[in-house]
């Protein structure tokens, strides 16, 4: 079956290949240059014995073998699984957000070893190649997640090519913000409530600004979602709140006291704004629960908890920082949002109530829990501290650090994101009219004519087996 050519020039209708293969030329040559098999992991021991060859089998470890694929899987499934049908919650863009969603996890999963080897040259003044391991797949998950997280504030509003233009800009700028947050700030950030959350929902924002969106632009039909729609989107979100402790926990293999102390802080943190976003939810609406809200809030403990769960805090604080969160989450989808799009920030998918106020909200529970009368401090300067002797900061000097890690998130965030957002609207990018935004019909063959707006059997149950010959053609509201 075929449909109608795309109308528009041939950027505008190939914008897609005409970008792609072109970078993806230059992605297999940099990944040449600027990776290699972890010699653990990846690179057979042969040696020569007499006239024979013999090979050295290696024992299964972290890097190189099960051990570390069951942590990534789990963080890969985050990513494609989780975020993927997270984003299918649009009445018109449910193929957009699941496609591209999977789309970034695909070129982010490779791009990012390669912004991992420039970005350390960078700093370290010397170059090494990325070597390939188990421990180097669980850190792509994390950089890529980031992507997938300001994905949800243009949500809708890009094409493809502008898409393959931010998944290689943005893993340099939150890298060289975790360059600067953990190696010279000191500040860990074990679950990346920073690093990842707060960052990629701040930097996705500004894009969408930088591009000019503005939600009283969008044609309100495009923006609403289905009972089913919202169904799929659910499922996003329990896999998301199923796999949320491995994420926070996958790169401390090799302590099991810190790993099982993370775990166990975010899975009673994320259960706690599950129950306290439901409750929240029917509070603002009247005694009535808001999808969209129990979709996301019911997330925000996991970011909330994500500095803090390595640190040695009591099962009723981990309780009570994620209760907050799912409240403080829900809320901001309920009041803050809202006001927040009449002021003309536009937050597709509201990542910033999810995403960014958790993630800054967590760094401050980590800074007041450094003041605590134990080795708190220790655990946001050096998280797998071994000895405090020599130590170079006070708690309340870590406190301080920490509040400047905040600052430096959000100034290079913002600032690199509207960088990306006005350099993707430039005329050698395809770009989404107004009118198109948030709908799969430029971008998708949609079978399924009934549910494509542009289509003139919109509204009726119409699949097409050949271009001329609608087959099964039935009035949807009629029946209904």
């Amino acid at each position: 079956m075929t449909q109608a050519k795309r109308e528009g020039s041939t950027l505008q209708v190939y914008g897609y290949p005409i970008w792609l293969y072109p970078v993806f030329i230059l992605v297999v040559i940099l990944v040449g240059v600027c990776t290699e098999y972890d010699p653990q992991f990846g690179v057979d021991t042969v040696t020569k014995v007499g006239d024979n060859h013999v090979r050295t089998v290696e024992s299964n470890s972290w890097g190189s073998g099960n051990v570390g694929y069951t942590m990534y899987m789990d963080a890969a499934a985050m990513c494609a699984m989780g975020f993927g049908f997270l984003y299918t919650f649009s009445k018109y863009y449910v193929w957009g957000g699941v496609g591209m969603n999977f789309f970034i996890c695909g070129f982010c999963f490779i791009w990012v070893n390669v912004a991992k080897a420039i970005v350390n040259a960078i700093f370290e003044g010397e170059f090494h190649k990325t070597k390939l391991n188990m421990d180097e797949m669980v850190t792509g998950c994390y950089i890529t997640a980031a992507v997938l997280i300001s994905f949800g504030a243009f949500y809708g509003f890009t094409t493809p090519a502008q898409i393959i233009l931010i998944c290689i800009f943005e893993p340099f700028m939150m890298l060289i913000n975790e360059h600067i947050v953990l190696d010279y700030i000191h500040v860990k950030d074990a679950g990346g409530s920073l690093v990842v959350h707060c960052f990629g929902a701040y930097f996705g924002i500004a894009v969408a600004f930088g591009m000019g969106v503005k939600a009283k632009n969008l044609p309100e039909t495009h923006r609403e979602t289905t009972y089913f729609s919202d169904m799929g989107a659910m499922i996003g979100t329990i896999v998301l709140w199923m796999f949320w402790p491995s994420f926070n926990g996958a790169g401390f293999y090799n302590d099991v006291t810190l790993q099982g102390r993370i775990v166990m802080n975010t899975y009673l943190a994320i259960s706690a704004s599950c129950a306290t976003a439901f409750a929240t939810s029917t509070l603002a609406h009247k005694g009535k629960m808001e999808m969209l809200e129990i979709q996301n809030a019911t997330l925000a403990g996991g970011v909330i908890i994500g500095m803090i769960c390595p640190y040695d805090i009591e099962p009723w604080t981990a309780v009570l920082i994620g209760g907050l969160g799912g409240i403080i989450s829900c809320l901001g989808y309920a009041k803050y949002h809202p006001f927040l799009e009449g002021l003309g920030v536009t937050d597709s998918a509201a990542v910033q109530m999810l995403h960014g106020i958790p993630g800054w909200l967590g760094a401050i529970c980590a800074a007041f829990a450094c003041l605590a009368s134990n080795y708190n401090y220790m655990y946001s300067y050096e998280t797998q501290w071994t000895t405090t002797a020599d130590h170079p900061r006070t708690s309340g000097e870590q406190f301080g650090y920490i509040v400047l890690a905040i600052v430096c998130t959000l100034g290079i965030s913002i600032i690199s994101g509207l960088i990306a957002g006005v350099l993707v609207n430039q005329p050698c990018c395809p770009r989404v009219d107004d009118k198109d935004k948030l709908i799969d019909h430029d971008f998708w063959n949609i079978h399924d004519e009934g549910h494509d707006p542009r289509s003139k059997n919109f509204g009726r149950n119409v699949v097409l087996t050949n271009p001329a010959t609608p087959v099964h053609v039935m009035d949807v509201e009629s029946k209904a």
